[in-house]
């Protein structure tokens, strides 16, 4: 479980915060994170791997901060940078290398990765293409079978065949006791992925919830024309793709995460906030009720 309470950042002392205010709890299951360029993303996964502090607020996994120098821990966590950059001249040297902090690698699953993106592992790292230097590093840090997987913009650089392998590959990868957080503004490639997500917006947390959560208090529909209760909509040919409250007598609708996040950067934002508010608090009145 990662535990992030209240957690605020500033790359300047008197400078305005990276972060202000973030709190959030997140189970294991794959998460996407996602927000405009400068909208925190990237500090946040540092944070979260350790290799940040806070200037205040606790970030915990499992009750641990991650910051600490306990080797233990630093084996239960891994972060893949946009722009990594690895000191070996193959993905294979470095594996047989950095592998070791991390008991959990598996070196079959790492090169049946390598397989499915059509590489040997043996290539020289520099000769390589952005896309493919990408697809090595990924197929490594899909193997290292970590409790906290961060993957900073991981499908940039791939084609649309590649980001299509690297969905599949990260649902074989992961266990039920990972937790995957997956920084990208590739909605549409990896949506079916996300068990839950986190949005920002300049440097603050908007919005985190599982996707059970989500379907529990909002339904994602498609309509000739809105409904009068949308809490939010985009006109597409054809009709126009809706946000409303969820309806209990209705089947629960998958998450639109794309729709979700244009919505809480709309105008539509604190109407569509101010809501699951409310529906939150009915439902913790009732329960205390129970």
């Amino acid at each position: 479980m990662i535990e992030l309470d209240n957690i605020r950042f500033c790359y300047r002392r008197k400078g305005l915060p990276a972060l202000d205010g973030v709190t959030a709890t997140l189970d294991p299951g794959i998460y996407l994170l996602a927000g405009e360029n400068g909208a925190g993303k990237t500090t946040l996964l540092h944070i979260i791997a350790g290799v940040a502090r806070p200037a205040s607020g606790t970030c915990r996994i499992d009750s641990l901060d991650p910051a600490s120098d306990n080797p233990a821990e630093k084996g239960n966590i891994f972060m893949l940078e946009e722009n990594m950059r690895v000191p070996a001249k193959t993905i294979r040297k470095f594996a047989e290398i950095h592998s070791r902090f991390y008991p959990d690698f598996s070196a079959e699953r790492f090169l049946a990765n390598l397989v499915t993106f059509g590489l040997s592992g043996d290539e020289k790292l520099t000769s390589l293409s952005f896309g493919n230097h990408k697809k090595s590093l990924l197929a490594y840090a899909l193997a290292l079978g970590v409790d906290v997987l961060l993957l900073d913009e991981p499908t940039n650089g791939l084609d649309i065949q590649s980001k299509e392998s690297l969905r599949r590959m990260i649902a074989e990868c992961t266990s039920d006791h990972q937790t995957v957080i997956v920084a990208t503004h590739s909605f549409n490639e990896l949506d079916k992925l996300f068990d839950g997500a986190m949005i920002m917006e300049k440097s603050h947390l908007l919005y985190a919830a599982t996707e059970d959560d989500t379907v529990g208090a909002l339904a994602f529909r498609t309509r000739r024309n809105p409904a009068e209760n949308a809490l939010y909509y985009e006109t597409v040919p054809g009709g126009a793709l809706c946000i409303e409250p969820a309806d209990g007598d209705d089947e629960p609708t998958r998450v639109d995460w794309r729709l979700l996040y244009s919505a809480l950067h709309s105008p539509r934002r604190d109407a569509l906030l101010g809501y699951l508010t409310k529906r939150k608090a009915l439902r913790t009145d009732n329960s205390m009720t129970d």
